[in-house]
């Protein structure tokens, strides 16, 4: 019996569709592609194991809601969850960064594990694009603060703008180091956009992140994630 409804997506081309292929010891029906003669279920009883539920992870990661929350909606369970998000942004590769640019460099108080905890997202972005260059989760220390210092310098940018906190003196060469008035305006927007899109960021909360690496993968997927969605063959 052919199933048209579904299309094979390892094929390239033109594609007849499905026949079926005997059943699992689970008594699921089997198929397999007329085409490339791959063989799968296609009906799932778990839903984390549908196709597009990567896609739907990312959709609901970016509109800012937590990860029970995501569960709940999806019907699967947190700890699916969890996994399938750490792969995704393991998938993501950062943007490569323009030469010769200005950027825009700030930190943001935000908490990790309890609110006696306080951490802070240092991240700089594009002064004429708005994309984040690079980001780091720490204590506000020079080694956090360097390790986005680095990316940016090694860029040869033409400005770093950057609020008058006393680090940065020792940290950014003088000649292109620049902490003029409105000069962190884009990147302070961001902050209240990331603040309000993102619930784990907000000021007065209790949906703070309860893991670094966890976090680390919300922003990488809320930052880089340009909607293509091409992650789940790997999990599948």
């Amino acid at each position: 019996m052919m199933i048209k409804t579904y299309k094979c997506s390892r094929c390239v081309g033109e594609n007849p569709g499905f026949i079926k292929y005997g059943k699992t010891s689970c008594g699921k029906q089997r198929y397999q592609c007329k085409t490339c003669k791959t063989i799968k279920i296609l009906d799932y009883t778990y839903n984390a194991y549908e196709k597009d539920i990567n896609q739907k992870i990312i959709l609901l990661t970016k509109e800012g809601l937590g990860i029970r929350s995501t569960a709940r909606i999806l019907k699967i369970s947190a700890t699916t969850l969890l996994k399938r998000i750490l792969i995704i942004a393991d998938k993501i590769v950062q943007p490569a960064i323009k030469f010769h640019q200005s950027y825009e460099l700030d930190e943001m108080r935000i908490f990790v594990r309890k609110k006696a905890n306080p951490m802070w997202l240092v991240y700089a972005i594009n002064k004429q694009s708005k994309e984040v260059a690079g980001f780091y989760i720490g204590k506000r220390n020079n080694k956090i603060l360097n390790s986005v210092v680095k990316t940016l310098i090694n860029s040869k940018p033409e400005k770093i703008f950057t609020d008058k906190l006393r680090n940065y003196k020792s940290l950014i060469p003088k000649e292109i180091h620049c902490t003029q008035k409105y000069g962190t305006n884009g990147i302070e927007r961001k902050n209240l956009n990331l603040r309000t899109h993102l619930k784990r960021l907000n000021r007065k909360t209790i949906c703070f992140s309860k893991n670094i690496l966890v976090l680390s993968s919300i922003l990488k997927i809320y930052f880089w994630n340009k909607g293509e969605y091409k992650y789940y063959e790997a999990i599948l």
